[in-house]
């Protein structure tokens, strides 16, 4: 990426906001009419706004993006809004991040991590898409879910599956993402990186059947069942082995003579083998246990080849997926994911595409500092990616030339392998009367 500036990479984004007024009958409302004529709110600021809007109200807001000169009332903005449809700001996430050429991989394959994280939304009875009864006798809450393919190496979100409150099901928005890559394009090689709550036989079908590689957390107890006949199965400190498991939904007399036979419960899910059918099928999986502490094992699951990809590199890959929880971090509170401005459904969408599309644009250009960190006798230093967000925000409002230099003079120190007791509290959303 070395060889693009910044002013490509803004030219980048801002031809593929313009191109989507070309294609007004996909995009647009009301196609005929909306954004035909020239007023204070052009389509470009209108689609910039929801990428760009921070923590404060709606009003401050507009005043930071417009200046008071030509400032227009927020009104004005929700009507121009509402004339757009959220398909346009998905439709600019993939655009944009598409143009941009990604150059980081792991031994010539693309990596992506997914994992899920719930977003608040205010408070809005009325839609049964995200709004819960948590406890009897108190006011519910509007909560969703994301689905999120992220590239750990370029830093960049890649995909994205929304769920409701009430459809939460992390495996089957994995399964949806691992054959819409399939289709997108069956030739790259990637390796997808997934955590325990990800561990399913049929999401091990879904990527072998798609000549997909994976790697995936599984718990001790899923591990321990996976050959149940062997009693001393996974007994001895380190383990590594390719093995072959049968599945099938049902227990028939020749099925259970199957070495490693699972079958799948009535309830579950195995989208390769109908429901009552006696057919098989057949999962050739590498399984791995090795020690993380003095009392403690990790286990891996896996179709990586072991000529190939020894203990040691899938020790690696696995603390590469470790940088998706950063993202969230960056994504949802520096990119103010969290401070949400819409009660609108398809407002809601617009934001949540936009603040993906910011979070990709900052990384672009940290990108093109080519700073791989700062050694020194007590810290390894590296780009401060919270301030990079603020500042390319005011990149993208004219407040800043120079945004690489900017970037560059914000660090912060890493420490590596510390650990805290994770503190779990309440949360709810941003609400709008006090921003």
């Amino acid at each position: 990426m070395q060889h693009l500036t910044q002013d490509q990479i803004s030219e980048a984004l801002f031809s593929s906001i313009d191109s989507l007024i070309e294609h007004r009958e996909d995009f647009l409302v009301n196609p005929q009419t909306a954004f035909t004529r020239e007023r204070k709110i052009s389509f470009r600021k209108t689609v910039l706004f929801p990428m760009l809007a921070g923590s404060d109200n709606v009003a401050n807001e507009l005043l930071d993006l417009f200046g008071e000169e030509g400032l227009p009332l927020p009104s004005s903005m929700i009507q121009r809004r509402n004339q757009i449809k959220p398909e346009a700001f998905q439709n600019l996430f993939f655009s944009f991040t598409g143009k941009i050429p990604l150059f980081n991989t792991f031994n010539g394959y693309r990596l992506f991590s997914i994992d899920g994280t719930r977003l608040n939304l205010a408070y809005n009875p009325s839609d049964p898409f995200t709004h819960i009864q948590c406890i009897k006798g108190r006011r519910g809450i509007n909560q969703i879910h994301l689905n999120l393919l992220y590239d750990p190496l370029n830093d960049t979100f890649n995909d994205l599956e929304i769920q409701g409150i009430h459809q939460v099901n992390e495996k089957t928005a994995f399964c949806r993402i691992l054959d819409k890559r399939a289709k997108m394009n069956p030739e790259e090689k990637i390796i997808f990186l997934a955590d325990r709550g990800y561990a399913s036989y049929n999401i091990f079908a879904h990527a072998i059947h798609n000549n997909q590689k994976f790697l995936i957390r599984v718990s001790e107890p899923f591990a321990k069942g996976m050959c149940q006949k062997d009693q001393h199965w996974l007994e001895g400190e380190c383990f590594d082995e390719e093995i072959l498991f049968h599945i099938g939904r049902r227990r028939t007399k020749q099925n259970l003579q199957l070495s490693n036979f699972h079958c799948i419960q009535t309830r579950g899910t195995y989208d390769f083998i109908e429901a009552k059918s006696d057919e098989t099928d057949c999962l050739l999986l590498r399984v791995l246990k090795f020690p993380i502490s003095e009392d403690s094992f990790e286990y891996i699951v896996t179709n990586l080849p072991k000529y190939a990809f020894s203990l040691n590199t899938i020790k690696k890959l696995y603390y590469l997926r470790w940088n998706e929880e950063t993202a969230f971090r960056f994504l949802k509170y520096a990119g103010s994911m969290v401070h949400l401005h819409s009660l609108k459904w398809s407002l809601i969408l617009q934001e949540i595409y936009g603040k993906l599309t910011m979070y990709n644009f900052t990384s672009f250009l940290i990108s093109l500092t080519g700073f791989e960190g700062k050694e020194t006798s007590k810290h390894r230093y590296v780009i401060n990616h919270t301030q990079a967000q603020k500042s390319c925000v005011s990149f993208l409002k004219g407040k800043v030339e120079n945004i690489v230099a900017l970037i560059l003079k914000y660090l912060v120190p890493v420490r590596p392998e510390r650990k805290f007791t994770r503190n779990l509290r309440s949360q709810s959303a941003d609400t709008f009367t006090y921003r």
